[in-house]
């Protein structure tokens, strides 16, 4: 056990260090914008036909060792033509699915657990007769941006669907669904995620 941990303690700065060279020249490659003291520990998976901008002192799991609760096995980003994603300073983000085809704003200092799914697009129509047969109609797909402020906390295997809009500082309890606008300071949770108290009350 505790050859493990000395193990751990001097393999895992080399291994964050190999993977954030490895995910850099990555995003490179993909066009992506990334700023300053970027940590990557895992591959990114990243399909960009928009643009993403990344800020400084981000941090990112992209791996089941990298952040083993069982939710989410790696970062996704899947950016359409002319969608936008901006993620702010000193934010962390873990194992999770982010898809634009509009755009999807991330602020500063925010903390996305594993296993998030952060989409501003239905992916199908809603109405049956343009999901299928011969008037199928993918330009049907509904998309509104996503905004997520300053300071956020999205617990894990929480679902930020198309048109949210999450306040500073608040929380979004695990396994939350939020759909619509959060105001700032609350704690919101459950499917539909709905406002449980505000940051500051006191808790029993």
């Amino acid at each position: 056990m505790i050859f493990q941990k000395i193990i751990h303690r001097f393999l895992t700065p080399i291994a964050t260090g190999v993977y954030t060279q490895y995910n850099r020249l990555k995003f490179k490659l993909h066009q992506v914008e990334v700023g300053t003291e970027f940590k990557v520990r895992g591959s990114i998976y990243i399909k960009n036909y928009g643009k993403v901008r990344i800020g400084n002192n981000v941090t990112m799991n992209s791996a089941g060792w990298a952040n083993p609760i069982g939710l989410g096995d790696r970062m996704y980003f899947q950016i359409m033509q002319g969608a936008i994603v901006e993620i702010g300073n000193d934010t962390g983000i873990s194992n999770t699915a982010i898809t634009s085809a509009e755009a999807i704003n991330i602020g500063n200092n925010v903390l996305i657990g594993a296993g998030c799914k952060i989409f501003d697009m239905d992916f199908h129509p809603l109405e049956a007769k343009y999901r299928y047969g011969k008037y199928k109609d993918n330009g049907k797909i509904r998309k509104m941006p996503v905004v997520i402020e300053d300071g956020v906390f999205i617990g894990g295997g929480s679902f930020i669907l198309k048109g949210s809009h999450i306040g500073k500082d608040s929380i979004i309890g695990a396994g939350s669904v939020v759909s619509g606008r959060v105001p700032p300071n609350e704690v919101w949770a459950g499917n539909p995620a709905k406002f449980i108290r505000y940051v500051d009350e006191p808790v029993d």
